[in-house]
């Protein structure tokens, strides 16, 4: 079902299609809503541990997922585009998804702090069917790219991290903590794209749609 809430009454811009946000991510929408732009939400039923992807790098684990989420919506509204976006956390080949507990969570933390480590999120943008009724010729270009942000977090004692943990925040985020939140306190650099970080590189979604001929920002 379409979640119908759309960007307010002032927003600047219009595509040529409506737009669907293949995601359940506040964060997501916030930062889609930042630029005005009128969407509707479908949270895709993609089962993300379902796949066995350790042969893949990290930036191939978020352009598949985020490909497969768009996808999973694009199937049913493919007059739409649809956005669709995965977000991870590796320190070198090893990956921290979303904690599924809170001791998962204190594991997480406690290899982060004090160390650098690189968040990974991928795009994927459908663009409308263009085909006509009888044609099975033209496929629907899709385009799919990731972008990796280098963070430095600040030592923690075992403590601070308890007292984190207790907030609530890391158990539904990549890593087990939300640089936006409680969790800017934890964060001493950031190297690269911040909303990156946040879960929707703003600068990378406009690359996608300007390949799509629908540049975000315009005259």
């Amino acid at each position: 079902m379409l979640d119908t809430e759309t960007t307010p009454s002032n927003q600047r811009i219009t595509l040529s299609h409506p737009v669907i946000l293949a995601s359940g991510s506040p964060r997501r929408r916030e930062l889609l809503e930042s630029l005005g732009l009128a969407f509707e939400v479908i949270v895709p039923n993609v089962d993300e541990e379902g796949f066995h992807l350790d042969h893949l790098s990290p930036a191939e684990v978020v352009q598949f997922l985020a490909r497969t989420k768009a996808q999973e919506v694009y199937k049913h509204h493919n007059q739409y585009y649809v956005i669709g976006s995965d977000t991870l956390v590796a320190i070198g080949s090893e990956i921290f998804g979303k904690p599924k507990s809170k001791e998962d969570a204190f594991r997480m933390l406690k290899a982060l702090q004090g160390n650098a480590h690189q968040v990974h999120t991928g795009i994927a943008v459908f663009s409308p069917d263009s085909r006509e009724p009888d044609s099975q010729t033209q496929i629907p270009p899709m385009v799919c790219q990731s972008l990796c942000t280098t963070v430095q977090m600040r030592p923690l004692s075992d403590a601070e991290i308890e007292a984190y943990i207790t907030t609530g925040e890391p158990m539904d985020k990549a890593g087990a903590y939300a640089i936006q939140g409680y969790g800017s306190t934890l964060i001493e650099r950031v190297e690269g794209c911040y909303f990156n970080v946040v879960g929707l590189s703003l600068y990378l979604l406009d690359r996608l749609f300007t390949q799509l001929g629908q540049p975000l920002l315009r005259a």
